[in-house]
């Protein structure tokens, strides 16, 4: 019988991290209730906000099906799906409760609700795949036909999951790790050169990142390809519900097209280097992607700009905190992967 994956844990780990950092921003200006206040449960309900409910819903639904996917083969499916529900709504709970402590979050038996229909709605849609054992041992024989096996595999493909969901803000241009500087700047040579730079390095090491999860280099060109039009399809999605205009001018401004082009070519090149000289590539690459960012404060402190999204804002706000933290501290966290996994290799 093969070993279990780790694949599950990493995911409901990573998973219960994000909720935490997405339910509990700025992290600051912490003060008790005011004296009277009643306990969040028991409070009035306060408007109902369906943008918020969804919302709510959908940032648990992933880790409803992770914590369920964790209850391995010894574990029935039912028992793994309760267990999965009960932590969603133990952590909502606690975050909610956390939540009274911050004036400018506000806590509500509402999204508690929500949240706990969230990991209701994950952790069905995983039982539903895991009762049928068939469907199992296709999904797991084909992890460990295309990637990189044991806890190192396992790891770099959260990674790379988490990567590709972060994609979902459309604030964000594709492959880039922060907000796009303000237009005043924009066309400044300066400004094109370090966005080319910063595009074009994390166009080389994320997809230098894929290649080296892969068990063939053959698998390489048409996983790709996918895994860029995925992303696309995700981030055009999210900006046909999220922004209020097109996004293209705001994605393809000069240097992020610049930094497309010269990483693909450089990609070309590097992807048919050896192993070990690929994982170096993609790990200067990645780190080379933040310090591009650093050198210019205008573009790692710009913001995205809250008119052009119909969103609620204070969500919104969250979000954008969320996703551009994530897409900051992702080169390192992969930086780090390749060099335990080069010391193994």
């Amino acid at each position: 019988m093969p070993p279990r994956s780790a694949l599950p844990h990493f995911l409901a780990g990573l998973c219960t991290l994000l909720v935490v950092h997405a339910s509990l921003q700025p992290f600051s200006g912490w003060l008790p209730p005011a004296p009277g206040t009643p306990f969040f449960l028991w409070a009035p309900w306060p408007r109902f906000n369906l943008p918020d409910v969804l919302i709510n819903i959908v940032a648990y639904a992933p880790l409803g099906i992770a914590a369920t996917w964790t209850g391995g083969r010894d574990t029935s499916v039912g028992r793994a799906a309760l267990r999965a529900i009960a932590w969603c709504a133990l952590l909502s709970l606690a975050m909610e409760w956390a939540q009274m402590y911050l004036p400018l979050r506000r806590a509500s038996a509402i999204d508690s609700l929500a949240n706990v229909f969230g990991a209701v709605l994950g952790a069905g849609i995983a039982a539903a795949i895991m009762s049928h054992p068939h469907w199992r041992r296709r999904l797991r024989q084909w992890r460990e036909a295309a990637f990189l096996g044991g806890r190192l595999g396992d790891f770099g493909l959260t990674l790379l999951v988490v990567w590709w969901v972060m994609q979902v803000n459309p604030a964000i241009a594709l492959f880039a790790a922060t907000f796009q500087p303000d237009v005043a700047v924009a066309t400044d040579h300066a400004t094109v050169m370090l966005e080319a730079a910063q595009t074009g390095l994390n166009f080389l090491g994320v997809l230098l990142f894929v290649a080296l999860l892969l068990r063939r280099r053959e698998y390489f060109g048409v996983t790709a390809v996918l895994f860029i039009v995925a992303a696309l399809t995700l981030k055009a999605g999210a900006a046909a519900l999220l922004l209020k205009s097109a996004p293209w001018d705001h994605w393809l401004r000069p240097g992020a097209g610049i930094g497309i082009a010269a990483g693909a070519l450089a990609l070309l090149v590097a992807v048919w280097l050896p192993q070990r000289a690929r994982m170096i590539v993609c790990a200067v690459a990645l780190l080379s992607s933040l310090f591009a960012a650093v050198l210019m404060p205008d573009l790692l402190f710009a913001q995205a700009s809250l008119a052009r999204f119909d969103w609620n804002y204070g969500h919104l706000l969250n979000f954008n905190g969320l996703t551009r933290t994530v897409l900051l501290v992702w080169p390192v966290f992969a930086a780090l992967h390749l060099l335990v996994l080069f010391g193994r290799r």
